[in-house]
């Protein structure tokens, strides 16, 4: 599987070890689309995803909605507030049934400022962030619609599915609302290229799961694109 320059939306750091900080503390469970948090408001906590994978979104006024990234395992949500003042900038909703500790701001400043390796690797991941919204950027600046499906389904395919005979079949579902918001595109636009993809024969559904058939297909348009 060949390699991608681009930085992925769906940000894991499930390799760092952040038990500094979670010793003795019961992770909270929250259910798929249920919030963690709301756009605009103060939190008494900072927050770590254990297991499943939590949204963050923006909103306008109107409604309009905008993935930011997802927080997989290991990741921190919630942490610029203790750092600024400043009420959190996005919503936080858990994709997928969620474990997630809940870290008091004054326990999360204390160990910011006593220990540099939690330091370190907090700074480590707000690098992977901040690489993932720059390319979002690039993504929305530069890239059409077709491209970003594609790149989504590709950076799906590296971080969640499992190789069969028939190719690439994705352990975690999503709807084209979901891509759409993630893309910055309507559903109606990631339903058509999802339905072209399929027409292709690139791509199909099985209860509700997607199988990369042709990934090569996927990364040749890519790499093309480039």
């Amino acid at each position: 599987m060949q390699s991608s320059d681009r930085i992925s939306p769906w940000v894991e750091a499930g390799n760092i070890d952040w038990s500094c900080i979670t010793s003795g503390l019961k992770p909270k469970r929250y259910g798929k689309n249920e919030v963690v948090f709301y756009q605009n408001c103060v939190s008494d906590y900072v927050y770590l995803v254990k297991e499943g994978r939590i949204r963050l979104d923006i909103y306008s006024p109107s409604g309009e909605e905008k993935t930011l990234f997802i927080a997989d395992k290991g990741t921190f949500i919630g942490e610029l507030s203790p750092i600024d003042g400043l009420p959190n900038i996005c919503r936080a909703t858990a994709a997928t049934d969620s474990l997630v500790y809940m870290i008091p701001k004054a326990e999360y400043l204390k160990e910011l400022h006593s220990n540099i390796k939690f330091a370190t690797d907090l700074l480590y991941l707000f690098t992977m962030k901040i690489r993932s919204l720059v390319d979002d950027i690039k993504q929305l600046s530069f890239n059409d619609s077709y491209y970003r499906v594609c790149d989504a389904l590709a950076h799906l395919v590296r971080q969640y599915a499992t190789h069969t005979k028939e190719g690439y079949k994705l352990n975690m579902k999503f709807t084209h609302q979901e891509m759409g918001s993630l893309t910055g595109l309507s559903r109606v636009s990631v339903s058509n290229i999802i339905s072209d993809l399929t027409s292709k024969g690139i791509i199909r559904k099985e209860q509700g799961y997607v199988i990369i058939k042709d990934f090569d297909s996927i990364l040749n348009f890519l790499n093309d694109k480039k």
